[in-house]
């Protein structure tokens, strides 16, 4: 298997990309230097081919890496575990509940959380603003309306944040994800010592988040315990892990289980969604032609004051819907995917794997293939137009059978949140942005803002380059 000296002798390169946040560029370097299969540490392969990719996520013989099973401050739940016996239970248990039919009993709460308060929020901006323009940070308020839908359907109570403006909750759920990559890459934080004496307030910021989850359990079950059989019971998210049972065995979760379920279904849910449609917008801002094509789509079909659906957004906006995709695969939210080879071994791209080696499934540079997509590096939203099957190369929800459980979520906060913002407001960039459609690179397209990942692909500095002038149209003036 082709690679460098240093990678197949050391572990600091990976190391070094690994704390630096830059892994996509490592994976993406190698990539293109070596092929998509290479060494990237001793016993460790990249895997970067669409296909192979699809061969590893696709069976549960490729287990989990052990860095999964590095993180201990939560029950073992589905997206952690290395179990395919464990991972499928929780799958049968929580699946019907982040199903499509599921979701859309759920969607007034997503609307009224989502979309419904960030405009509410945006027209007060604007009204406050000097000209009828604001400008908001729309990272920031991405990142608290996301959290705010996925908490008010976990937590059962409905959160607004972003009304508020209380951060507490939404800084205990990134230190969680902090800790998360940190007992992941370096578990040594996990030692008593350096519990005690350099993290100690980052755990104890996490627990507090754990604890927030369990109080939410216990409170649904009083409640529960007061409604009996007058009442329907709350249609959310907590409500349906507490009721679910898996077909087979017949088992449900504990109270334990469910918190750990709910809070990494928090975790995932809100940073991926949120991160998405700030790449999302942010993209389409360096390309305004695009961003003419889909607020014209939009605004083609809904009334001005028209509250768009989920339903209605993918019966009614295929281009908006290949945006959001075309973001996806340009900038995946996701990074690498570390898995175990298969007992025996596997043949890769004519090169024999044995056992006792691992992989990183690198989810940027698969989506980013020449072999799969042409001029990878242009944003090119045309290229999903009407195509279901190259939607299905887009490996940023992972894919087989540790796919992500809340695609359809996401998709249903993405899409309903874009659709109703370009329905009802004008964007342009400020005047001091440092980025614009007209600051191009060696390759002539423009620049992007930096990122950084840890355990997903954020902008490095979202206050400076998540910004946005925002007016309402037209016909609400």
């Amino acid at each position: 298997v082709p690679g460098s000296l240093w990678t197949r002798i050391s572990y600091l390169p990976m190391l070094y990309h690994d704390l630096r946040g830059t892994v996509p560029d490592f994976m993406q370097y190698h990539s293109n230097k070596y092929g998509s299969l290479f060494v990237m540490e001793p016993e460790k392969i990249g895997v970067c081919d669409p296909e192979d990719c699809l061969v590893v996520l696709g069976s549960h013989s490729f287990l989990k890496d052990q860095k999964y099973a590095n993180v201990d401050f939560v029950e073992p739940n589905m997206f952690l575990t290395r179990d395919p016996e464990l991972n499928k239970q929780r799958r049968r248990q929580v699946g019907p509940a982040l199903s499509l039919t599921s979701l859309k009993r759920m969607e007034p709460a997503i609307l009224d959380a989502g979309p419904k308060q960030l405009c509410r929020k945006w027209d007060r901006d604007i009204e406050c603003s000097a000209k009828g323009q604001a400008r908001v940070l729309y990272h920031d308020d991405f990142t608290l309306m996301t959290f705010d839908v996925i908490s008010s359907l976990g937590f059962g109570q409905a959160h607004r944040s972003l009304t508020t403006g209380d951060k507490k909750i939404v800084h205990w759920v990134n230190r969680t994800f902090t800790l998360l990559f940190l007992q992941a890459v370096v578990p040594i934080v996990k030692t008593s010592v350096f519990r005690r004496v350099f993290a100690r307030s980052l755990y104890a910021e996490v627990n507090e988040f754990i604890a927030l989850g369990n109080r939410a359990i216990d409170n649904r079950k009083r409640l529960l315990a007061e409604l009996g059989d007058r009442k329907r019971k709350p249609n959310d998210m907590l409500q349906s892990f507490i009721d679910a049972e898996d077909p087979e065995s017949k088992v449900r979760m504990t109270s334990e289980q469910v918190a750990a379920e709910t809070i990494i279904s928090m975790l995932a849910g809100s940073d991926t969604s949120s991160n998405t449609l700030s790449w999302t917008v942010h993209l389409l801002l360096m390309h305004p032609q695009y961003l003419s094509k889909v607020t014209a789509e939009v605004r083609g079909q809904f009334a001005a004051d028209h509250l768009v659906t989920f339903s209605e957004a993918k019966a009614k906006l295929p281009f908006l819907e290949a945006c959001v995709y075309e973001s996806m695969r340009l900038i995946p939210v996701s990074t690498n995917l570390p898995r175990c080879m298969p007992r025996g071994g596997v043949v890769l791209q004519g090169h024999f794997i044995p056992e006792s080696y691992t992989c990183s499934v690198s989810i940027s540079a698969a989506n980013n293939s020449r072999r799969v997509w042409k001029d990878p590096e242009v944003y090119r939203p045309e290229r999903f137009a009407n195509d279901e099957a190259d939607k299905r190369m887009v490996l940023t929800f992972s894919a087989g059978v540790r796919v992500c459980p809340g695609k359809h979520l996401a998709l249903m906060e993405i899409m309903t949140t874009l659709a109703n913002l370009f329905n009802r407001y004008d964007f342009e960039l400020p005047e001091d942005s440092l980025f614009s459609p007209g600051k191009t690179g060696p390759n002539g397209l423009p620049i992007l803002m930096p990122y950084f990942t840890t355990a997903t692909c954020v902008p490095k500095f979202p206050e400076r380059d998540c910004v946005a002038m925002v007016s309402k149209r037209a016909e609400y003036k």
